[in-house]
């Protein structure tokens, strides 16, 4: 899953690319449609999100895909601030834990999902904001929520990881292309920080009979997508 969001983020990138070099050499008039002011907007994105640290997350949770949904207001041409939600669940890679946890026998390893969500308030900031295409970098500081289901094997284990929450980051660039007077859609890369420390994902696979819990850290991800903005 992982080669497939990166062959999608390049495919999105060289579309975008093109058609904003088409619209720098097409005459002027052909932008004064899409100058129309709007002071606000809601959305709705989704994404593939990637687990990056600790490195227990990384190697055993697959991709997963991320919904997103918020709103917010047009304070310059320039500037946006938005209020943001995002719910992911990343999968337990059933296999590679069951290696990890060193256990040979018959039945399976189940559970494990980890849930994300985050409430984020965010400013974006926007290179062209009299063009069609317009490029963005956006910077985000919200809280998160991180929570598991308790990994098992039957008759065998029973792991848990204590919940977590606490001061996120996000950081992220894309482009936003205007698709009508109301409409308007972007593709947007993210990198999110949850700060709380106490992330431990390893407490899942420790050994049957048990072993000395995992130190926490921060939880981090990334996440590229696209979404759709009604702006009013």
């Amino acid at each position: 899953m992982k080669r497939a969001l990166t062959t999608l983020g390049i495919f999105m990138g060289c579309v975008l690319a093109t058609d904003a070099y088409a619209q720098v050499m097409a005459p002027s008039d052909d932008q004064k449609y899409f100058r129309v002011p709007y002071k606000f907007q809601i959305y709705l994105d989704f994404s593939g999100a990637l687990p990056v640290e600790p490195g227990e997350f990384n190697d055993y949770w697959n991709s997963s895909f991320q919904f997103g949904a918020g709103g917010g207001m047009s304070i310059f041409p320039w500037l946006e601030v938005n209020g943001n939600f995002t719910y992911v669940s990343w999968d337990n890679n059933s296999t590679l834990s069951k290696v990890k946890i060193g256990y040979a026998g018959v039945p399976e390893v189940e559970g494990g999902l980890i849930t994300t969500k985050t409430f984020t308030g965010s400013a974006r900031f926007i290179a062209g904001p009299s063009m069609r295409t317009n490029p963005f970098a956006e910077v985000g500081v919200g809280y998160f929520t991180t929570e598991a289901e308790d990994l098992t094997i039957e008759g065998v284990l029973n792991n848990s990881m204590e919940p977590t929450s606490g001061l996120m980051v996000t950081l992220g660039v894309g482009v936003q292309y205007t698709l009508s007077e109301s409409w308007g859609a972007y593709a947007k890369y993210a990198y999110i920080m949850g700060l709380s420390g106490g992330f431990a994902p390893g407490d899942l696979l420790l050994p049957a009979g048990g072993g000395e819990p995992v130190a926490g850290s921060d939880q981090l991800y990334s996440n590229i997508g696209v979404g759709i903005m009604l702006r009013i």
